[in-house]
């Protein structure tokens, strides 16, 4: 039985990790450039992303930020999914966040959901996913251990034509427990934009976000100068 488990062990080793069969690849981004926000004016907006992508599974960690002259907001996120073999069309997801936004007075806000998602469509030119699972934040991170739950869904868009690449999400978190403070802190989260690829690994993206809270819209455009690259990684 040892030699079994012995002989399985090393197959697992030898058979785990063929970058040549999983197609991994490594792509990085980087964006600058201004944003204008409703309540802040203007300000400067910055952005960069890993991502590394398989047959089966896509994995990213990415920056945001919103620097204004007095407020600022800063998202650092990280998402991983996986196919299922047997339903390639359908795939799991976990998405872990952390926020400041001292435009909507969020000091530090943990969020996490995880779900299941299912590809609608998905071509050389473009994608359409469809997303559904339960989330939860922590909108006073450093000072209280209360959670907030969600139910959420989601519909994210990708198309390109020609030389402009577009893309649509849009994140709708129903709020299902009852705070301390009986405060509903079900949203909408809206993203929009647009990118002409000027040369192969630059373009220029233009695009707005919004936040829908209490029937309250927050929202922001940005104007930005795009630089993407493949990395030669094999891990």
């Amino acid at each position: 039985m040892k030699i079994c488990w012995g002989i399985l062990l090393a197959i697992s080793f030898i058979t785990a990790h063929d970058p040549n069969k999983e197609n991994i690849q490594w792509t990085q981004h980087y964006r600058l450039g201004s944003v204008y926000s409703k309540t802040s004016t203007s300000g400067i907006a910055g952005y960069a992303r890993l991502k590394r992508t398989t047959e089966n599974t896509f994995n990213d960690i990415r920056l945001f930020t919103h620097i204004f002259l007095k407020d600022s907001e800063v998202k650092i996120r990280n998402k991983s999914s996986r196919r299922f073999l047997s339903l390639n069309e359908l795939y799991s997801f976990n998405t872990l966040m952390y926020e400041k936004n001292t435009i909507i007075d969020v000091d530090l806000r943990y969020h996490y959901n995880q779900g299941l998602g299912y590809i609608l469509r998905n071509t050389d030119k473009g994608n359409i996913t469809m997303e559904t699972g339960f989330a939860f934040d922590n909108s006073d991170y450093l000072n209280t251990q209360q959670k907030t739950t969600y139910i959420r869904g989601a519909t994210s868009i990708d198309q390109d034509i020609i030389n402009l690449s577009l893309k649509f999400e849009i994140d709708y978190y129903y709020q299902v427990n009852e705070n301390i403070d009986k405060v509903d802190l079900s949203r909408f989260q809206i993203l929009a934009e647009s990118q002409w690829n000027l040369k192969k690994r630059i373009g220029i993206i233009t695009g707005f976000t919004c936040d829908i809270h209490d029937n309250e819209p927050n929202y922001s455009f940005f104007l930005t100068i795009s630089f993407s690259d493949p990395i030669g990684w094999r891990i």
